[in-house]
């Protein structure tokens, strides 16, 4: 059984380049076995419109770990574990875009996203506008959100979310793992089979 990193960003402008709140979650057989969250200084700008969404001010930030530390916490897990995320394009390019704002190269990193699921699986790709919202996902699938747009709690019901399509459907993960490559500003992916080909 494959292991995962579970996790959750928030950003602190529109950019989407640094992160001001992090939560992650360790899924060792399919048991949650580690569990942290923490604001981090994204030495950054705020914006009015993101303090609105997650209510994170930079007073808040002040003393926290910055984006260095967080990304040691996190680095080791990347070859030995498959990230999960809701929308996880939009949290990995942020991982990326801090990475590459420092100079760091993006290590590939093996993914699955928990709205390709939900979309592949539970709705067959019939889903209406806003189903695959984490809060509405949540919601439907009668998985606990505590708090929208905070890290800890959205990491939490991503977990919860990718664990209940576990108990209503057959399927094997790993047929929905990508490797995730940024570079130059572009996406590249790769189906778990392609990634068996290349040896990667």
């Amino acid at each position: 059984m494959m292991d995962y990193l579970v996790l959750d960003v928030e950003t602190p402008n529109s950019k989407n380049d640094s992160i001001c709140a992090i939560g992650v979650q360790l899924l060792t057989d399919n048991k949650v076995t580690q569990e942290w969250y923490t604001l981090v200084d994204p030495e950054d700008k705020f914006d009015d419109f993101n303090i609105s969404i997650h209510h994170i001010t930079p007073e808040m930030v002040s003393g926290a770990p910055k984006f260095d530390d967080v990304w040691a916490r996190i680095s080791p897990y990347c070859e030995n574990r498959v990230f999960v995320a809701h929308n996880a394009q939009f949290d990995l390019t942020v991982l990326a875009k801090a990475l590459q704002n420092r100079g760091i190269q993006m290590p590939v990193i093996r993914y699955l996203c928990t709205v390709d699921l939900g979309r592949r699986i539970h709705f067959n790709f019939k889903n209406t506008r806003g189903d695959l919202v984490l809060s509405g996902f949540s919601r439907h699938l009668g998985v606990e959100l505590v708090e929208h747009h905070n890290a800890l709690y959205d990491t939490r019901a991503c977990c919860g979310i990718f664990l209940r399509l576990q108990e209503m459907y057959d399927f094997d993960p790993m047929d929905y793992v990508r490797q995730y490559v940024y570079a130059n500003k572009r996406l590249k992916r790769k189906t778990v089979g392609e990634y068996r080909k290349t040896g990667a």
